[in-house]
């Protein structure tokens, strides 16, 4: 049994995953990362070590419960405990809704949604079992509205805010003192714009590809106006472990978008197509 707290990142080899891994070391933390990408996990292994901390890399499709089993397997026999488990997983991609084929769908909803499915069966019980710790769920601040040509990511982030949300209170239910915080990011500085790059081949091929133009742009976007990682995930975590704060949103505006947006729908009508403050994707 390990004397120290563990964590464990899904999607922690880039991202709002590794900077919440270096929060987390910096906390004392031992930490689990997790990611498809191999290569990058590698590498983000070799970084954190030569920093000195205490980590283990797990390869993991977030998209096959059996391998986020194994994640979990992977993290009690190592350390013989969990406390924080951040299912932070993320895919994103473009197309009009009708363009766009079920594989396609699946896909996204398999990594954004399912992810987190798998993520709350594969450790939630040994957090019940323990009777505390936190699970910290990544959403998007496209959650609080919707946007064209970007239906299953938005769509799968609003999905997960509402998990979050239910799995708080079956907790609450069942008298655990699990604590669950959901994070709506704005923009962060990440390879998302390359995310269909590890689209596992029982998917296919996309159905309608981005054109080149449009990747490099996005790149640039998060490259010159994304959210520096650490930074943001320093911020999500104190709000997160320390203030025990459901819901979590990186810049204010968004929130009061969520009202808008609430507000048009009571009143019957579509909300207004207005993209988030710091558009798209952690």
């Amino acid at each position: 049994m390990a004397d120290r707290e563990v964590a464990v990142v899904t999607g922690a080899a880039s991202g709002l995953g590794f900077g919440l891994v270096s929060s987390l070391v910096a906390r004392g933390l031992s930490v689990v990362i997790a990611d498809i990408d191999g290569d990058a996990l590698v590498s983000a292994e070799k970084r954190l070590r030569a920093e000195g901390a205490d980590v283990l890399a797990v390869r993991t499709d977030v998209t096959k419960s059996e391998s986020v089993l194994e994640l979990s397997a992977h993290t009690l026999d190592r350390f013989g405990r969990v406390d924080v488990v951040c299912l932070n997983a993320g895919v994103s991609l473009r197309g009009r809704a009708w363009e766009l084929s079920v594989a396609d769908w699946r896909w996204v909803y398999d990594v954004n949604v399912f992810g987190v499915v798998h993520g709350i069966q594969a450790f939630v019980p040994a957090l019940l079992e323990a009777g505390a710790g936190h699970v910290l769920i990544t959403a998007s601040n496209s959650a609080t509205t919707t946007l064209p040509s970007l239906a299953p990511y938005v769509s799968s982030k609003h999905a997960v805010v509402a998990v979050a949300e239910s799995l708080q209170h079956d907790l609450r239910e069942v008298g655990s003192g699990v604590n669950v915080s959901v994070v709506l990011p704005g923009a962060i500085r990440s390879g998302m714009a390359d995310a269909v790059r590890h689209r596992p081949a029982d998917y296919g091929s996309v159905s309608v590809p981005v054109p080149e133009d449009l990747t490099r742009a996005s790149r640039a976007y998060l490259a010159r106006f994304g959210a520096d990682p650490r930074a943001m995930a320093d911020d999500v975590l104190q709000r997160a472990l320390d203030e025990r704060r459901f819901c979590i949103f990186t810049d204010p505006a968004d929130a009061a978008m969520l009202v808008d947006h609430a507000g048009a729908l009571s009143d019957g009508g579509l909300p207004p197509l207005v993209a988030p403050v710091s558009q798209e994707v952690k």
